[in-house]
């Protein structure tokens, strides 16, 4: 009689870094899958990697295996912080944007936002996908702090609408990513009188409202529970 067949598994190396070990799928972090390939060439018989300490790294193993809205829920809303994480993502080699223009970033903002469609002289609701739209925030500020712009002043323009579009709708971006993109546009960009004013129409400042918004961001898969909010209709 012959033996049922197996799945092949693939192992995960163990690395450690500094002092921390970590099981990683090395595929999605170019750096980390060099180094490994180096030292097994080098010592075939190694069973765990040992690398030095690297900045931030848990939260940003954790953007990467769980979704980089989970960045801005690990980090205190330090802009020094985050320019610290993307300055790791870069290191490792993690392709953050996978490619995408500021045009494409902006439209998976909206991504979060419910629709209707109509169906049988009725209109039915199509969830918005609130973890996308989050995950995009990420990359926004990702590329406002380390992308290249081929034409500052046209790009200046789309990138603080899709700022703004972000600050404006506080029901699906929580208070945290709202004030670290908008920090790290005004650093990044010339931002006018102008500009100003309507950034500061959706800024809240009441402390208790701000720490019930926090207390209420959780992880979950589907992130589609979250409370109306008129700012998220108003843009």
């Amino acid at each position: 009689m012959s033996e049922p067949l197996q799945q092949k598994t693939t192992q995960k190396p163990a690395v450690r870094i500094g002092g921390a070990s970590y099981d990683i799928d090395m595929s999605k972090i170019p750096y980390l899958a060099s180094f490994v390939n180096f030292q097994t060439q080098a010592q075939p018989q190694t069973k765990e990697f040992i690398h030095g300490s690297i900045p931030l790294f848990d939260v940003a193993l954790k953007g990467i295996e769980s979704g980089y809205r989970q960045c801005f829920r690990s980090l205190p809303p330090d802009l020094s912080q985050h320019h610290t994480l993307c300055d790791t993502y870069q290191f490792l080699g993690v392709d953050v944007l996978g490619g995408q223009s500021i045009n494409e970033i902006f439209n998976d903002l909206k991504s979060g936002q419910s629709d209707y469609e109509r169906e049988y002289k009725r209109y039915r609701e199509i969830k918005g996908n609130k973890s996308k739209a989050r995950d995009t925030a990420f990359k926004l500020l990702y590329l406002i702090l380390l992308g290249d712009f081929m034409n500052e002043t046209r790009d200046s323009a789309k990138v603080f609408n899709a700022v703004l579009y972000l600050v404006s709708h506080s029901a699906t971006f929580k208070w945290r990513t709202r004030k670290v993109v908008r920090a790290a546009y005004e650093e990044r960009f010339v931002v006018s009188v102008k500009q100003t004013a309507r950034l500061d129409e959706w800024e809240k400042k009441d402390a208790t409202k701000l720490a019930v918004e926090d207390a209420g961001d959780v992880t979950t898969e589907e992130e589609g529970t979250d409370y109306y909010d008129d700012s998220d209709y108003s843009y």
